[in-house]
């Protein structure tokens, strides 16, 4: 598998490469030291967290296969229980939506 695990990307903004970090770790002093580190020993870290944490690693890789489609039937089944949550008031305005969107995907202004 090509390693496309990069920590240190030019011209990347911030938001991007610590999305769905914890709190905890964007504030800690460990990104900032990642990102002194040198290519090489990025590349060596990258490979030792690999081998240390195989298992759920392999499942983060599984990820990346295509998920079946959905047939017919569970599209409209998909469809009917969003209309009844609509009826019934809940789930997000559009408004509400996009401001999440907003908020959670920052370096798309």
């Amino acid at each position: 598998m090509e390693d496309n695990l990069t920590l240190d990307v030019a011209g990347e903004p911030a938001a991007r490469l610590t999305y769905g970090m914890s709190s905890a770790l964007r504030d800690s002093d460990l990104l900032s030291k990642v990102r002194s580190l040198s290519q090489e020993d990025k590349s060596c870290l990258i490979r030792y967290i690999r081998q240390i944490d195989g298992q759920e690693l392999e499942a983060w890789e599984d990820m990346d296969d295509a998920a079946s489609p959905y047939s017919m039937e569970e599209l409209n089944a998909r469809i009917d229980e969003a209309e009844e949550e609509i009826e019934r008031g809940e789930g997000k305005s559009f408004e509400e939506m996009m401001n999440g969107f907003r908020h959670d995907l920052l370096w798309l202004k």
